[in-house]
């Protein structure tokens, strides 16, 4: 039996489709892979159906703020190699993380600029020799970590070694329709390391397939040009979705790595979300279910799988240093087919930038100040159960996976300065995530 949420739904997606139809025959006899519609009726229906019904026009749904602070690498070591900044004391916490590392030698001054959530406060600075050892000291006062007679450097005793940052983004597959904004069609970890000043590593694990239909992935390097890239490779060996056994149809051709339509890098992550996860056909299709979206199995709907990861390893041309690429700076999206129209679905940040496919007019024309695509500074983020708004606000009342008061998704999408800590486990409807 439908509910009354599905009747909700169907409805705004009927006549979403309408207009999206009327755009494809405009599509037919044109022969362009432009959205043509209607834009002013277009945002209209986003924004009267969107979860939250006043959205802070000031909006940019980032979670990040940006931090500089000075590190002295005096610490007196020929080995010393780099120095880094952590969210904790890993002589003391489990779970540090990097926020951002430099190679430097004895005696340097840097000053790295790096992103982090708005709810971290105490930083750490880590010198770390050729072998691996770890020297930590506090920030002062004036933001500045030194080394040399530091009397709370920390050298010895059970290091908990720490871990790059991971960051989760979540997608919404029915983009530029409305959807459901249970915001798991496709959830991705990723984290990004760099190895030494001309080799970038990535780190990405497909954890959710929460999507009806097939869905490609793939990721935006914008400040990587295409030729500065000397090859990619994959530390397993293989693709995500390798063994697929259909033709391709998102990104035609089975490389590694393309260039983008900015002359950009982009990498190549899956064809095909779902073989991803769980390689099986039934009759001659692959076969879709919910994959770790639902916290109980469903014969032929849902089932949870083994989260999948693929290490890339990036090569650069003389000329880029990789410790200076920031990982809030990548662009993963996902690529859907909705109503015969091929798009991308960014974050925000990036919601027109086409990687691959040609499809919008824009956002001076078509920008509705919402994202079908989040960028949640946790690796660990616990994403809504399936069907299960995210977090929705409208005529007073708060609902959802992420509703708690004063820590509300709702209250964030209305004004972006409050409750930028809806993200948190601790205000989590715990039922209601996975």
């Amino acid at each position: 039996m439908k509910t009354t949420r599905d009747t909700y739904f169907n409805s705004i997606k009927y006549y979403a489709l309408c207009i999206m139809n009327y755009a494809l025959i405009v599509l037919a006899l044109q022969g362009c892979r432009k959205m043509e519609i209607d834009t002013a009726q277009w945002k209209e229906i986003v924004q009267s159906n969107y979860l939250v019904d006043t959205v802070d026009i000031y909006h940019e749904w980032d979670l990040l703020q940006t931090r500089a602070l000075t590190i002295k690498a005096d610490l007196d070591d020929p080995d010393l190699e780099r120095v880094q900044i952590l969210n904790g004391n890993p002589y003391e916490t489990e779970g540090v993380e990097i926020l951002t590392e430099r190679f430097v030698k004895n005696g340097q001054t840097v000053n790295p600029i790096f992103h982090v959530p708005f709810v971290e406060r105490d930083y750490y600075a880590a010198a770390v020799t050729a072998q691996g050892q770890y020297t930590v000291v506090p920030f002062n006062s004036s933001n500045v970590a030194s080394f040399a007679n530091n009397s709370k450097a920390v050298a010895t005793g059970v290091l908990n070694r720490p871990i790059y940052q991971t960051y989760t983004y979540l997608f919404e597959e029915d983009f530029p329709l409305p959807g459901d904004f249970d915001f798991n069609d496709v959830v991705l970890r990723i984290s990004q390391q760099a190895v030494n000043d001309s080799t970038l590593k990535l780190k990405v694990t497909l954890s959710a397939v929460g999507a009806a239909k097939q869905v490609g992935g793939a990721i935006r390097m914008p400040n990587i040009p295409y030729d500065m890239v000397k090859r990619v490779a994959i530390e397993e060996g293989i693709r995500f979705d390798e063994t697929l056994t259909t033709n391709r149809y998102y990104i035609d051709n089975d490389k590694v790595y393309v260039s983008g339509r900015d002359g950009s890098t982009v990498i190549n992550l899956f064809d095909d979300a779902h073989w991803s996860l769980l390689p099986k056909e039934e009759y001659g299709q692959v076969v879709r279910m919910f994959y770790n979206t639902r916290k109980f199995e469903v014969k032929n709907e849902s089932t949870k799988v083994p989260e999948q990861s693929r290490t890339y390893i990036i090569y650069l041309k003389s000329g880029l240093a990789a410790s200076y690429l920031e990982l809030p700076d990548i662009d993963p999206f996902i690529i859907v087919n909705n109503n015969g129209l091929c798009t991308e679905v960014h974050t925000y940040k990036y919601k027109y930038d086409e990687a691959i496919w040609h499809y919008t007019n824009g956002p001076s024309a078509e920008d509705d100040h919402v994202p079908w695509a989040l960028l949640i500074p946790d690796g660990q983020f616990h994403y809504p159960v399936e069907a299960m708004f995210i977090g929705r606000y409208r005529n007073g009342e708060s609902t959802g996976a992420y509703s708690r008061s004063n820590h509300s998704f709702g209250e964030w999408g209305r004004d972006h300065d409050k409750a930028r800590d809806w993200w948190l486990y601790d205000y989590a409807s715990k039922a209601q995530v996975y």
